[in-house]
């Protein structure tokens, strides 16, 4: 049973016991009245109603209910890069689904984890990839740690860095002035556009007024023949928000069909994915979750997580020319999260 516990100082004598409970530990108002009802409080030892007052020097213990999912764990392995008491941090291979779906129960990197943790435990995403993006993805071992990361992440003390292999025109990036485009090697810009659902293709996004607003920052790191390697930092977790913002800016992500461009003119702001740009050795979008960093809502603690991308991104980088230690250079860079915490 996991457990939370409180040592009342001054600040909290006098107070009730739900007071500092939804306060000090930033529970859910839902869960305090699944503690009321399970007796999940207790004050030196004893179960204790949350109308009762603590006083300093005393010692409250908050035991979590035990979670219900209808969500069957399944076996499969798990590249786990960072965990605690709350949270897992995975790197996700590209093909495997986040979440079950409603045509698609099984196969998802949810019941893996639930079948690594056990059925006493109801893993809750805090945010999600498409199918075919890789990568690093935080999942919350119970309810209470996700009400906690999920407000992380809406008060930006989540950060999300991705590696992006995007076509680009022929003209170099790295010539390009400032004047001539919007494009500019290694230098931090921004894409603020809304994005909306396709009328027409309702499983696809548009950009364009009437919208949820999506903050996107990019930069082009590096080239080599017709690939550009773009570092990008989420803002808002708006669906397809990546991929369609990238295209809009003349960048479309290598293998993504569905906002590829047109590989041989000017990008027409349709997106047509039978014209799609598939280099030889990636058949999905070349979008990988690379970093994530966050400042922990119960240790305070701040922690990096990284991971270099699965081996189509690295070989179809290495048979356009690229520079394989580009990757290593990659994952240590921290200029993305300092780059966020200038924005903010």
């Amino acid at each position: 049973m996991l457990k939370y516990k409180v040592f009342v100082g001054p600040d909290m004598d006098g107070r009730t016991l739900r007071s500092i409970v939804q306060s000090e530990l930033k529970m859910s108002r839902r869960l305090v009245r699944s503690l009321a009802q399970t007796d999940g409080v207790l004050l030196n030892g004893q179960p204790a109603h949350l109308t009762l007052r603590a006083q300093q020097g005393d010692e409250i213990n908050v035991m979590l209910p035990q979670e219900i999912s209808d969500l069957e764990p399944e076996s499969m392995p798990l590249d786990i890069r960072y965990e605690d008491d709350e949270i897992l941090v995975v790197n996700k291979p590209p093909g495997v689904l986040s979440h079950p779906t409603a045509r698609e129960r099984t196969g998802s990197l949810l019941a893996g984890v639930r079948g690594y943790l056990g059925v006493k435990f109801a893993p809750h995403l805090i945010h999600r990839l498409d199918r075919n993006t890789s990568g690093l993805i935080m999942v919350a071992k119970h309810a209470h740690a996700h009400h906690l990361f999920d407000m992380a992440l809406r008060s930006g003390s989540v950060h999300r860095v991705y590696a992006a292999l995007c076509w680009h025109r022929n003209d170099s990036i790295l010539e390009r002035s400032t004047q001539a485009s919007q494009l500019q090697f290694g230098v931090w810009q921004s894409v603020d556009v809304p994005i909306a659902q396709d009328p027409d293709r309702p499983s696809k996004r548009v950009v364009g007024a009437g919208g949820q607003d999506a903050l996107t920052l990019y930069r082009c790191v590096n080239q080599c023949a017709e690939l550009a390697l773009v570092q990008v930092v989420l803002k808002t977790g708006r669906t397809h928000q990546i991929r369609l913002h990238l295209a809009s800016q003349g960048l479309p992500i290598a293998g993504d069909l569905d906002y590829g461009g047109n590989r041989d003119g000017a990008n027409d702001g349709t997106f047509d994915g039978a014209a799609g740009f598939t280099p030889d050795g990636i058949h999905r979008q070349a979008l990988h979750a690379i970093q994530l960093a966050w400042a922990h809502p119960v240790t305070h603690q701040v922690h990096v997580a990284s991971a270099k991308p699965p081996e189509d991104m690295q070989s179809t980088w290495l048979q356009q020319g690229g520079r394989p230690k580009v990757w290593d250079q990659f994952v240590s860079d921290r200029d993305a999260l300092q780059q966020v915490d200038m924005m903010d």
